[in-house]
């Protein structure tokens, strides 16, 4: 077994940000090899630094990896000379994330419009729940431009 590069804290940190990945729609390793590669000391483990540090399968690791390169939630690198991957969480590009998610939003939004057009009279409570959501969507989509610019001002 390799050298522990974990703390028993980070162990404990990693299951509670794991959960909160998994209420997220996150594969339960996936979630932890998420968590680990946000809180472990080095940014960047292998493939069997991964496995050994979450006691998960090979085949675990494997699955949660490949889901996790696919949603561009981890990127993976060689150093020359080396056949080894190296892997790290695409926290830099966390801005593009948050666009993905707006822009998610954005679609959800214009689906809810064409929702409640078609939606029968006949359930009235429902209706105006739906209303309701799709109301506070286009708040929110006024609003989150504005968040944004004050946010930049901040950083100046």
């Amino acid at each position: 077994m390799t050298k522990e590069i974990i703390t028993e804290k980070q162990r404990i940190f990693i299951e509670q940000l794991g959960v909160f990945y998994e209420h997220e729609g996150f594969h339960p390793a996936g979630a932890r090899v998420l968590a680990l590669l946000l809180i472990a000391d080095r940014n960047e483990l292998t493939f069997d630094e991964i496995k050994d540090a979450l006691n998960i399968s090979k085949s675990a690791t494997s699955t949660a990896i490949n889901l996790l390169l696919t949603t561009k939630r981890v990127e993976y690198f060689t150093n020359p000379g080396e056949r080894k991957r190296y892997f790290r969480a695409t926290i830099l590009n966390w801005k593009t994330h948050m666009k993905e998610k707006l822009e998610g939003t954005i679609t959800i939004h214009s689906l809810m419009k064409e929702i409640i057009e078609q939606r029968p009279e006949s359930t009235p409570e429902f209706n105006s729940s739906l209303k309701e959501i799709h109301s506070f969507m286009s708040f929110f989509h006024k609003e989150i431009p504005l968040l944004i610019e004050r946010w930049n001002e901040t950083k100046k």
